[in-house]
């Protein structure tokens, strides 16, 4: 780890209520949680590990070198950060599928899910069947960390050991739902108690290790904003309902937030007093806000084209990943029939930050007034000559979600609006800002 951490103080206290149990009653000095934090706080300020600081606080005290060794080995899910070797950590298991891929050619079965502590959740990938069952406890010994999708993942390998524990090796806040509003979610949360609206909702069978399932996916809304979310169980839920949901877990795609839950959860219609359609707002963001952030779902930004990005244009996708093909071939899949498509990539800036856009055929048919047949039928150059005449330096509001990946982060527009700009008013107001001894 290394480097200056910071955790919210409410986590701080938790971690030094952990230092004052392990201690118990046989302590050379009086100490409460207060000071315990405020110790916390100085060593991460200079850079130590947070288990090494407990560690340190536990000998300081008089725990016993078991007890300070066993501090330092278990590792809370909040702590966990990319690239960690030798971890060890007790957990509930959340969900657990297997999932069969394709690795160097040859079918191969792997099992992924979610593990929860009283800190929070992770998801997890085993390489092999490791014989649990969502509910179980678990201590996981000799388990490594990565990153993906911006998020830390905990990995299960051949040398991973793992024993199932009783259900009071987790204090009993693990079980307990959190309370919040939707603004508040995020990736590695527990389980939820929250009040939302559902605003849209679709019924779809899918098959699910060679089982037939039917789920219900859409979209929550509260006053604090919105969140796609997936339920495994009919629960009867209708459109611009008011429910009460206590229970599931919140999950990321390219680190946007979305709320599952399947029958254990408990689903209660709201009758009175429920959300109201009309308060829930539109967010509005400034560029370094949604760069801040790993994921976001259905915000507003507005902002001046400053750059159209090569790979803008006519182009043609790999069937299979929808991959841009290169000269013909897929760097995935090979020489493939490539499908047509058309999309802008462009760069927009609001004075803040800067974010990388990607408008999709529609969109990008709707932007440049052309159709993606007469695209094609214009020289490479030509179009992208069009492309930079309609939108650079202009002005767009866009609204859509963002993601984050490999490539950094990128808006993806669902709703693409040119701004008109005054610039003679706009100097005039900002003479006159000036002149008044303004800013």
């Amino acid at each position: 780890m290394g480097g200056w951490q910071t955790l919210p103080s409410e986590d701080l206290r938790k971690h030094a209520e952990d230092v004052l149990s392990l201690l118990g009653n046989d302590l050379k000095t009086p100490v409460n949680a207060d000071d315990i934090k405020g110790q916390l706080e100085r060593f991460l300020e200079y850079g130590v590990p947070l288990n090494q600081a407990k560690q340190t606080l536990l000998k300081k005290y008089g725990a016993s070198a078991s007890v300070s060794t066993q501090a330092l080995e278990i590792t809370k899910l909040t702590d966990l950060q990319p690239n960690l070797r030798s971890v060890k950590i007790i957990a509930q298991v959340v969900s657990i599928n297997p999932k069969d891929i394709t690795v160097k050619g040859e079918p191969r079965q792997i099992f992924s899910g979610i593990l929860r502590d009283e800190t929070g959740s992770v998801s997890f990938t085993s390489w092999h069947d490791i014989q649990v069952e969502r509910g179980d406890v678990v201590e996981i010994g000799n388990a490594y960390t990565n990153e993906w999708q911006d998020a830390v993942q905990l990995n299960i390998g051949n040398k991973t050991q793992i024993e199932k524990r009783d259900k009071d090796a987790l204090p009993k806040e693990t079980f307990e739902p959190t309370k919040c509003s939707i603004n508040k979610i995020h990736t590695g949360m527990g389980a939820l108690d929250i009040e939302v609206c559902i605003l849209e909702l679709q019924k779809k069978d899918v098959e699910v290790n060679g089982e037939s399932k039917t789920m219900f996916h859409g979209v929550f809304g509260d006053e604090t904003g919105k969140i796609p979310f997936t339920a495994w169980h009919d629960f009867k839920l209708k459109e611009k309902e008011t429910i009460s949901l206590i229970g599931g877990y919140v999950k990321s795609w390219r680190g946007i937030p979305q709320i599952s839950f399947d029958k254990d959860a408990k689903v209660k219609k709201v009758k009175k007093d429920g959300v109201s359609i009309d308060k829930i707002p539109e967010r509005k963001l400034r560029m370094f806000e949604v760069e801040e952030q790993s994921g976001l779902y259905d915000v507003s930004v507005e902002g001046r084209v400053i750059e159209v990005q090569q790979g803008s244009g006519f182009i043609l996708r790999c069937p299979e990943c929808k991959r841009m093909l290169l000269e013909g071939e897929c760097q995935i899949h090979g020489s493939v029939d490539g499908v047509a498509d058309l999309r802008v990539r462009c760069v927009i800036d609001d004075g803040s930050g800067s974010v990388s856009a990607i408008f999709n055929r529609e969109i990008s048919e709707m932007v440049l007034g052309k159709t993606m047949d007469e695209c094609k039928e214009m020289e490479p150059s030509a179009l992208m000559d069009l492309m930079k005449d309609i939108l650079f330096a202009k002005v767009f509001s866009l609204k859509g979600n963002t993601m984050r990946d490999r490539f950094g982060t990128r808006f993806i527009p669902h709703d693409v609006e040119k701004v008109e700009v005054d610039v003679k008013k706009d100097a005039e107001e900002l003479i006159s800002i000036l002149s008044n001894g303004g800013i």
